[in-house]
């Protein structure tokens, strides 16, 4: 699969992962109940940063594709694998990304687990960890990675 997925189908793919890592809530914000509007507007403004040139529409249409063909959990799995070929600053970019997609959502509210409040979920966490260590971020790297990734 991961002929079939390219470094910016890789990166959508790994912010939406990111973005669907929970249960979508309901209200008449959502769109088709996949992501909040936010979300979708935020996948819009990384496209035009990165001039990747596909719809959320189209992008969705492919991801239901790669679904049928490979199975839901290969997804995120590919899309590592493809953003680990690119290079480092790359890694780095995409990893920045994915924070801020999680934080997205919560940025003017609060998300309270097991009565912690926090910024990301647990789900967003866990997808989020398993990029650093997949792409060996360094803590340096870490820490400047949401500074490139500013739309």
């Amino acid at each position: 699969m991961a002929q079939e997925m390219l470094k910016n189908e890789a990166l959508l793919n790994l912010i939406y992962s990111v973005a669907k890592a929970d249960e979508p809530f309901y209200s008449s914000e959502v769109f088709s109940n996949e992501l909040s509007n936010e979300e979708i507007q935020y996948f819009d403004k990384i496209s035009k940063a990165e001039n990747i040139e596909i719809s959320f529409s189209d992008f969705i249409d492919k991801r239901i594709q790669l679904i049928d063909k490979y199975g839901y959990d290969s997804i995120f799995e590919e899309a590592l694998k493809a953003t680990n070929k690119c290079g480092r600053d790359w890694r780095v970019k995409a990893y920045g990304y994915m924070w801020r997609m999680a934080l997205k959502t919560w940025e003017d509210g609060d998300y309270f687990d097991n009565g912690k409040q926090d910024k990301t979920s647990d789900n967003e966490y866990k997808l989020i960890k398993k990029a650093k260590e997949y792409f060996k971020i360094t803590d340096e790297e870490d820490s400047k990675a949401i500074g490139l990734t500013k739309v």
